[in-house]
């Protein structure tokens, strides 16, 4: 771990999502910048949204991954369980300066919203029916694009990394 930290690190993996927020199509390319990721959109309901964080664990029954999702931020909590269901891309590659989704994902899954297993208005739990290789080879998600989408709408982008 890099610098001083009072946080506990809890095991498996995260990625930090970011909202889109402007219309356009699931095609469009970023330029480099950072300020063109906090820029780039794909649905007008997300302008409300904040940053969210999806964890991915081993989940107690065999062959399944636990995801949560959890943010701080009711309206972001409201405005995706509003969806409810999207689906959940993590891509071959990492780099988020490309959001095309031509290319068959690694792995992909839908998220039920009203399914949530949490009990609480900051997270969401879910499990999901495959077991994903949550360390770094060739079918490892650390480095990762995720991107999270509901129809042809991109909701968020982020890059998994340890938790």
């Amino acid at each position: 771990m890099c610098g001083d930290s009072n946080r506990q690190s809890s095991g498996g993996t995260i990625a930090v999502v970011f909202p889109q927020n402007q219309p356009t199509s699931a095609e469009t390319s970023l330029s480099s910048s950072p300020a063109s990721v906090s820029s780039f959109s794909s649905s007008s309901s997300t302008s409300s949204m904040s940053s969210y964080s999806l964890f991915f664990r081993d989940a107690e029954r065999a062959n399944r991954t636990k995801v949560v999702l959890q943010t701080s931020d009711t309206d972001t909590y409201h405005a995706l369980r509003d969806y409810g269901q999207v689906d959940v891309r993590i891509e071959k590659y990492g780099d988020i300066s490309n959001t095309s989704q031509s290319l068959s994902p690694l792995y992909e899954f839908k998220l039920h919203m009203e399914r949530d297993m949490g009990s609480t208005r900051s997270q969401m739990e879910f499990e999901i029916p495959e077991k994903l290789d949550l360390g770094v080879s060739e079918t490892g998600v650390i480095g990762r694009q995720v991107t999270v989408r509901e129809g042809g709408s991109i909701l968020g982008i982020g890059v998994v990394g340890y938790n």
